[in-house]
């Protein structure tokens, strides 16, 4: 008996201490054309985009992208996990090792995870709570309000999560030295506070620069009546930008239809979402979308994290199928 207990023991000890590595990734490719103050492109492939502030504009639901997660039980309750992401690009094989994605280390505790290095924002972490695309490249809440003003990633970022019931929350910071280097005089405070219930998800997206005088906010929230689920959010970030957003969902079958509407009225400036998808299977996705980002005749802003704004003031038309496989 006793040889038993100590053999399961032994068992149990080893088990612990392995670690599981997953590989995952999505492949995205599309075709898509822009209209741009009444000129229109010619029709093009996507493998990974949308194309960089200033190129010609091009559309998929997600950067294709590769990643690998590895994951430590510590005992205890603890756990260690490292992940590691790079963009691909399936038009031509290329892959990019200065995408910037996922590189960080963390460990989950009792009282909550730490974590450390380069990661989506919590600010980001916040509006993709509710926000109805999933956080698609071609979001309009995203592209016009560019998550809360924090942008998608920080780099060298420290944080701390906790989750009590329903509702979770994430403080993260970027001191002076790693936002600006040798000379930096900046540091970075981002957070969010979620909660989930039923039908019911709402999350504050919180951000400030130090050297700035106020911080970037957006509260929203979503609710899911079952045949289809609407989403609305207050947003403001420093400076003239605020605004608002309001959108919804609609899944009939294996189809799902959205649309949404985000204004910043500080720039009377409205984008639009039109987007239909039609899933395959759990993991393959074809779909079809159109995005307008509306200018006014003001002074046009480029607002971190946004894909489709540009140096004049323009209206941007953007259109295109694709398909999406998360494997």
């Amino acid at each position: 008996m006793k040889k038993t207990l100590i053999a399961l023991a032994v068992l149990a000890a080893s088990t612990a201490s392995m670690a599981q590595v997953t590989l995952y990734g999505t492949a995205d490719l599309s075709i898509s054309a822009t209209n741009a103050s009444g000129v229109r492109s010619d029709a093009s492939m996507s493998g990974n985009g949308p194309a960089a502030l200033g190129a010609a504009t091009l559309l998929n639901d997600g950067n294709s992208r590769w990643g690998m997660r590895v994951v430590e039980d510590l005992g205890s309750g603890m756990k260690l996990t490292a992940q590691f992401e790079q963009n691909l690009n399936y038009e031509n094989g290329a892959a990019d090792v200065a995408s910037g994605r996922y590189a960080y280390m963390a460990l989950d505790t009792g009282v909550g995870r730490f974590k450390a290095g380069r990661t989506l924002t919590p600010s980001f972490f916040g509006v993709a709570t509710w926000e109805l695309t999933g956080a698609a490249n071609f979001t309009a809440v995203g592209n016009q309000f560019g998550w809360a003003g924090a942008g998608s990633r920080n780099n060298s970022e420290f944080s701390y999560s906790a989750k009590f019931g329903g509702v979770s929350g994430t403080l993260g910071y970027v001191t002076e030295m790693d936002l600006g280097g040798t000379a930096g005089t900046t540091s970075k405070v981002d957070a969010n506070l979620i909660y989930s219930g039923g039908p019911l998800t709402a999350a504050l997206s919180y951000n400030k620069l130090s050297s700035a005088g106020d911080g970037n906010y957006a509260l929203g929230g979503s609710y899911d009546f079952g045949a289809f689920k609407v989403a609305a959010s207050f947003q403001d970030a420093a400076g003239q930008s605020e605004g608002f957003s309001l959108g919804a969902t609609m899944p009939m079958g294996p189809w799902k239809f959205t649309v949404d509407v985000a204004q910043d009225t500080g720039f009377d400036d409205t984008d639009y979402l039109l987007y239909a998808g039609y899933s395959l299977s759990k993991r393959t996705t074809v779909y079809g979308a159109f995005h307008s980002a509306g200018k006014s005749g003001k002074a046009a802003k480029a607002a971190p994290g946004t894909y489709f704004k540009g140096a004049t003031a323009t209206t941007t038309d953007t259109y295109g199928i694709g398909v999406r496989h998360n494997f």
